[in-house]
């Protein structure tokens, strides 16, 4: 249900058309929905690729484990 409703203005706005329009503007001026509420898919990228790292630097470090065992043996 939309309702139009004519915009507030005194009588210097009436005078100036493109000032009544900026004022406007800023008042009712709401900042990008993904700059407010960052979506999780984001954060949840930054954890997989996080975790991916950890597992690598593991991996590595239990095959050198592993490695230096058997050279030692």
């Amino acid at each position: 249900m939309n309702v139009k409703r004519a915009p507030l203005t005194t009588k210097e706005d009436q005078h100036e058309p493109g000032r009544a329009a900026s004022a406007e503007h800023d008042e009712h001026y709401l900042p990008p929905r993904k700059t407010v509420h960052p979506t999780e898919k984001e954060k949840w990228l930054r954890f997989f690729y996080r975790s991916l790292l950890w597992i690598f630097i593991l991996l590595v470090a239990g095959l050198l484990a592993w490695g230096w065992k058997l050279v030692k043996a």
